[in-house]
């Protein structure tokens, strides 16, 4: 059986000791509490699907006029009834705490039970909604590709923005003139962009373009990119309008963060992961993708090019609900295959942060293997592995661990890892 462990399960009982000095007892019952008649905490409470397996014959002893009988269990005689005083009437006690008044406690009550309305979207949430079913697709590579929600009316005043964007760019190669390194991590941030075809090279043409500015944010706590690219959607074109304005943000369809620590935290063993790279592992519509560009060259000396962004872009309005969305929808596409892991996905993810669990070790090492398939099968990768249980992490490969495997020299005797602002 699993039990829940409380410093208190109910009053003690019974809530009063009974004199029992008067009752005859047969001879050869052995009693399962001896001391049945002081009043004492309660150590276990079981639930009734277990109760009537205690009773394997219907062995019933009345003890007399007024008093309890024996009923024999598998752990002994139990002694159960009621206790009849001198007035003839039995005392039936029962404890309560109350803590708010009844108007109150009753508004709670009917706020737990009722039933939510499906969907609370508003009318652009439910449109932004409309428009990612409509328009994503799975190739055969099992990546998936989505339209940006826009309001095309809004994007038909959107002016020009290539000025704005090589103006901003003149001002990043002067900063990365001043400080080498910077560069250096820079160039190798947009290298790796380009050599995984998440930006290719374009020669501008009559199509309507948006160049998105970017720019440098360093992260010196993270574990693998210190310098990451920031592309600044929000960036006003000619016309005053910018590519955010013309975007549509999405519902937030994940629960609140507070959720899902606290349900992570009813089970025995925690696992948490980190998806990489989630944004840029979905693609963008053709049609879309001219939205955006930038601007980029190695090197001041160089020609100024043109590059188009082909995935979901962070700084992009709708990208953290695309991302997102495409996850849950890559766990409903998935769940008949791997029914645990697919429920991981919907339930305990928080952005490209896996927070979950299980009671068990074989079974979180199984719901370890099952969001790593589960993932892989819709181009994403899980990585960053760790757990309170090694042997969870038996089928999580070396590098995709934050802790090693090997406990044979460690330097810190209480390792640690942080996720979502939490050790």
């Amino acid at each position: 059986m699993e039990f829940l462990l409380l410093p208190a399960v109910t009053a003690d009982l019974p809530t009063t000791s009974v004199t029992v000095s008067s009752w005859k007892f047969p001879q050869g019952v052995e009693l399962a509490d001896p001391v049945f008649f002081q009043s004492k905490s309660v150590d276990l409470v079981f639930g009734v699907q277990h109760f009537f397996s205690f009773f394997q014959t219907d062995n019933k002893i009345p003890l007399g006029r007024g008093l309890p009988m024996l009923i024999d269990s598998v752990f002994g005689w139990l002694v159960t009834g009621a206790v009849e005083h001198q007035d003839s009437s039995p005392h039936i006690v029962c404890n309560t705490a109350s803590t708010v008044n009844l108007d109150e406690l009753l508004t709670r009550f009917w706020s737990c039970e009722e039933i939510g309305s499906p969907n609370t979207f508003s009318p652009e949430e439910q449109r932004c909604e409309e428009q990612f079913v409509r328009t994503i697709q799975k190739s055969s590579d099992g990546r998936y590709t989505v339209g940006l929600p826009k309001n095309d009316q809004v994007l038909l005043t959107m002016g020009e923005s290539r000025g704005i964007a090589l103006q901003r760019l003149s001002g990043l190669e002067r900063r990365l003139v001043r400080d080498p390194d910077l560069r250096s991590q820079y160039n190798e941030f947009m290298e790796e962009y380009i050599q995984l075809g998440h930006m290719r090279r374009v020669h501008a043409g009559p199509e309507k373009r948006c160049y998105l500015p970017h720019h440098s944010v360093i992260k010196q706590a993270s574990t693998t990119t210190k310098v990451r690219v920031v592309f600044d959607a929000s960036c006003k074109s000619s016309t005053g309008i910018s590519l955010n304005d013309t975007l549509l943000a999405g519902p937030v369809i994940q629960d609140e963060l507070r959720a899902l620590i606290m349900r992570c935290r009813t089970k025995q063993i925690m696992i948490v992961a980190d998806i990489e790279k989630m944004f840029r592992q979905i693609g963008i519509d053709e049609e879309d993708i001219p939205l955006q560009s930038i601007l980029w060259r190695k090197n001041p000396s160089e020609e100024v090019k043109t590059y188009e962004l082909t995935t979901v872009t962070y700084g992009t309005k709708p990208a953290p609900f695309l991302a997102t969305r495409a996850l849950k929808q890559l766990a409903t596409d998935e769940q008949e295959r791997f029914p645990n892991g697919a429920k991981a996905i919907m339930e305990d993810v928080y952005m490209d942060d896996v927070i979950t669990g299980t009671d068990k070790a074989s079974a979180a090492s199984k719901l370890c293997e099952e969001l790593i398939n589960l993932t892989r099968s819709g181009g994403f990768r899980l990585r960053k592995f760790a757990s309170n249980s090694t042997t969870a992490l038996r089928v999580i490969e070396e590098e995709d661990l934050v802790l090693p495997h090997s406990n044979e020299i460690q330097l810190d005797p209480d390792p640690a890892v942080k996720t979502l602002g939490l050790v």
